[in-house]
């Protein structure tokens, strides 16, 4: 990868008791799967917007036109639920294993509208498939199957990990490293409105 270029995304962090509760779950499914890329505690986030790898210019565009350009600030703070486990594609054939969102889960769909048009007008590639907020719990490499123990761990899952409630949105730099990877916040833009999502 070019130097010039930053992997990033623009993500809703999970609140940290809901994220400590979810954690607290894996680190058992851990146990009976060792071999599935589990997503570590300070990674869970739902996705708005993926980038890629954008050159820092454009970074810059995406910022100021969070920042600037569709009024983020004007946001009212709202509350979200995580509950349930899905999977892309499907269970059957996992690749990605999922936490599903609750709460006011149509706020969550204007957010990410606001943050696609944003992006736009930075100069990114617009988003072909539709927005399913989640939050990734692990990835599962070929041909590594689920375990029937960690299958009826998901079955049994009947209940939700909580409530958090959504305040910001964050710019997020990823670095892919061997251990895993790791993202750093490059800006923040909280919701500092009462009133409705524009």
């Amino acid at each position: 990868m070019s130097e010039d270029l930053v992997r990033c995304f623009v993500c809703v962090k999970v609140g940290e008791p809901v994220k400590k509760r979810l954690g607290s779950w894996i680190a058992d499914l851990v146990l009976l799967a060792p071999e599935i890329r589990w997503v570590k505690d300070d990674a869970f986030h739902i996705t708005l917007k993926f980038c890629g790898d954008i050159p820092y210019t454009q970074l810059y565009k995406l910022e100021s036109a969070l920042e600037h350009g569709f009024t983020l600030k004007k946001l009212r703070p709202f509350v979200l639920e995580l509950s349930g486990i899905g999977a892309f594609p499907g269970i059957r054939q996992p690749k990605v294993l999922w936490a599903g969102i609750g709460g006011e889960d149509d706020q969550i769909h204007r957010i990410a509208s606001v943050v696609e048009r944003a992006a736009m007008a930075a100069g990114l590639e617009p988003e072909r498939r539709p927005f399913h907020p989640h939050v990734t719990v692990a990835r599962i490499p070929n041909p590594v199957e689920l375990p029937v123990g960690v299958l009826r761990e998901i079955n049994r899952k009947g209940e939700a990990w909580g409530e958090w409630k959504v305040s910001s949105v964050t710019l997020m730099r990823s670095e892919l490293l061997p251990e895993g990877p790791r993202y750093t916040p490059i800006a923040v833009f909280d919701f500092t409105n009462d009133q409705e999502v524009q």
